[in-house]
């Protein structure tokens, strides 16, 4: 696991766009169709989806954000307009705070690009110097951005933060919120309570024909017949083509020669830590030597072997990301930590733990797991995963260009002829529902996507399934319709019982707290045979135990656990699909010796807070009155062509190439 202190997580922060503190944007400019200044007819990474204040925000640079969120995964098709929607708003919050910052002078200096660049991509400086244009390029494009791109990003960086600093330095939290705060994160409570859990009531709901009958004839549409669709299907299995490839010791050979970057592996070590932060970014010389003395009373207790290091991490070790994993942070390479951090990890044999190590981030403690050396697997030893790799490479091609061939026979030839003639597998099936697994494929979304865009006795075009390539005939199509009782009976019966069960949950859970309020709830729970349990001492986002019936966050109803008194019964609640009574036992406050230990960290996590509490405020007020003013526009038409990526826009085939890069000022 990697965390925010790993120069690598600062660089990936750049590549997918950054500034999720600006996300919380009024939503309004989104949901009215505003400024029509588009043309439609424009490619569609020209088309102007946004302007801000005159600047236009492209579908280039909205499509760019979301390919670099994707990093490889396919997102679907459902979430796209959402996500699309938060990262156009994205993208129109950083041009505003952008343009604030350019017109209250606050443009970085070159120095301050090429020290930004320095810290983001220090891949981009091995040994200190700059690598060339040519090959930042080539390093940034794994990345999905270019060297403008990346300049571009780094200049938005530096003014979002030079605003984000000048609203936000006037922020200040007393030692009354500190101690508060730190109150209310760690005071922890235990309670009584009893969990109705519908589940366990079904068995006490009784089912008369009539009841159901009723039941039925309320919720009818749900049990209508989906429209289903019989099939024909040719499938081009790649794992079967494959086996029947054969891969020469000479292609072994030049696969491995050619790819050998992949199979060496420079030093690494594996590594665990506990992070002591500096209040701020910008420490006094107070707040390093109190930040150190925190740490140094941590080290303390770490026993020489280590033997309680993952769970003083858990306790102690304010890196959010690492802590809960007992500080294990995995293995890590060269250039992929701070300089002191990376020096303390590499110096270190397996199995030791160093002393306090400074950074800029605080004073850190490493615990070594292990420690690799470099080295090249021998191709001997990956023989068998390239021959593997080199078969499926030549496999899919091979399957490919077979379903094409299908897809031209099968116009005339029926399909088990052709499956025949080029060695396809061939199957029927029964009636299927759009979400119906097919034999041979599963559920695939693109393939159900094609078989119900198709007519009675139409193909659909050859489609890619994880087996492989398949294509479908449409033999029938059954519309939907209405089922009789009797054929959802089974359904409707378990629907019915549920819904039953959940009302006969909510009828106990009142009765108890009725009689819990005036006779405690244990005495209430024993006059109505239910089983009261008691939770172990728990903060305000803590969970109770994961038993397949109690486990879950307590968050939705501790406002109100921690205001009661000990004794006192709170309000019926749902709670993990059941309903849940419950009364305060204790209050455990933390003591002042937790507060004196941690006082640092709580104070630099409550500052935090408000800064970003105040600068989205800030944010959504600027974004706000330049909508009002008519300095935010958004193209609803543009941003659903681009979202849809509108294949009947012109690709332009006389767009102009882009651009050699050119000096950006950053080596």
């Amino acid at each position: 696991m990697l965390n925010f202190f790993r120069r690598r997580d600062t660089f990936a922060r750049l590549v997918l766009g950054g500034f999720m503190v600006i996300i919380c944007v009024a939503m309004a400019m989104f949901l009215i169709p505003q400024g029509a200044g588009s043309d439609s007819s424009a490619p569609i990474s020209q088309q102007t989806v946004a302007t801000v204040s005159g600047t236009a925000i492209t579908g280039q640079q909205l499509t760019d954000q979301l390919s670099r969120m994707e990093q490889g995964q396919q997102i679907p098709a459902s979430l796209a307009p959402l996500l699309g929607q938060q990262v156009l708003k994205n993208l129109v919050a950083e041009q505003a705070i952008t343009d604030q910052a350019q017109a209250l002078g606050l443009a970085p200096t070159t120095q301050e690009i090429v020290a930004a660049a320095r810290t983001a991509a220090p891949q981009l400086y091995p040994n200190g110097q700059y690598v060339g244009d040519d090959q930042a390029a080539q390093i940034l494009a794994s990345g999905q951005m270019t060297l403008a791109d990346f300049q571009q990003t780094l200049r938005q960086n530096l003014m979002v933060n030079k605003i984000y600093d000048l609203i936000t330095d006037p922020v200040r939290v007393s030692d009354a919120e500190v101690q508060q705060q730190f109150k209310t994160d760690n005071e922890k409570a235990t309670f009584d309570y009893v969990l109705l859990d519908p589940t366990a009531l079904q068995s006490q709901v009784t089912v008369t024909p009539a009841a159901l009958a009723a039941y039925y004839k309320q919720h009818q549409a749900n049990y209508d017949s989906p429209e289903q669709r019989q099939l024909e299907v040719l499938l081009a299995n790649v794992s079967t083509i494959g086996a029947q490839i054969q891969i020469s010791p000479q292609a072994v050979d030049q696969y491995y020669q050619q790819n050998l970057a992949q199979y060496t592996h420079p030093e690494r070590v594996k590594v665990s830590h506990i992070l002591i932060k500096y209040p701020n970014t910008t420490p006094t010389a107070a707040e390093i030597a109190a930040t150190q003395q925190q740490a140094e009373t941590v080290l303390k207790q770490v026993k020489p072997d280590g033997s309680n290091f993952a769970a003083l991490a858990k306790q102690y070790s304010q890196d959010s990301a690492s802590a809960t994993l007992g500080g294990e942070l995995g293995f890590i390479q060269k250039n992929q930590t701070v300089p002191n951090f990376e020096k303390a990890a590499f110096s270190l044999p397996a199995g030791q733990i160093s002393g306090l190590v400074q950074t800029e981030y605080g004073f850190h403690i490493i615990k070594v797991e292990a420690h690799e050396a470099a080295s090249v697997q021998p191709e001997a030893e990956v023989h068998d995963q390239i021959v593997s790799q080199l078969q499926q490479d030549q496999a899919v091609d091979k399957a490919q260009n077979l379903m094409n061939q299908a897809a031209n026979l099968a116009q005339s030839t029926p399909l088990p002829q052709v499956a025949k003639q080029l060695n396809l597998q061939y199957f029927s099936t029964a009636p299927l529902g759009r979400a119906d697994p097919v034999a041979g494929i599963g559920v695939n979304p693109d393939f159900a996507s094609a078989v119900f865009s198709a007519s009675v006795g139409a193909l659909t075009p050859p489609v890619q399934v994880a087996q492989g390539f398949a294509l479908a005939k449409v033999d029938k199509i059954i519309p939907p319709g209405p089922q009789p009782l009797a054929a959802v009976q089974d359904t409707v019966t378990s629907d019915y019982k549920a819904e039953q069960a959940k009302t006969l949950a909510q009828t106990q859970a009142q009765d108890l707290q009725k009689a819990a309020a005036k006779q405690g709830l244990k005495a209430a729970a024993a006059g109505l045979h239910l089983t009261v349990k008691t939770s172990p001492a728990l903060t305000r986002s803590g969970s109770l135990g994961g038993d397949g019936s109690t486990g879950g966050s307590i968050s939705s109803f501790a406002s109100t656990l921690f205001a009661l008194k000990p004794g006192q019964v709170g309000p019926v609640t749902s709670f993990n699909n059941g309903q849940l009574v419950y009364a305060l036992d204790t209050l455990q406050e933390p003591s002042p010796a937790d507060f004196a230990a941690q006082r640092a960290a709580a104070q630099s996590k409550l500052l935090d807070q408000k800064r970003n509490n105040v600068f989205n405020a800030y944010t959504d007020s600027l974004v706000a009155g330049l909508t009002k003013q008519g300095k935010i526009k958004i193209d609803q038409a543009a941003f659903q062509r681009v979202l849809g990526g509108d294949t009947n826009a012109p690709s332009s085939p006389s767009a102009p190439a882009t651009p050699p890069p050119q000096p950006l000022g950053i080596g």
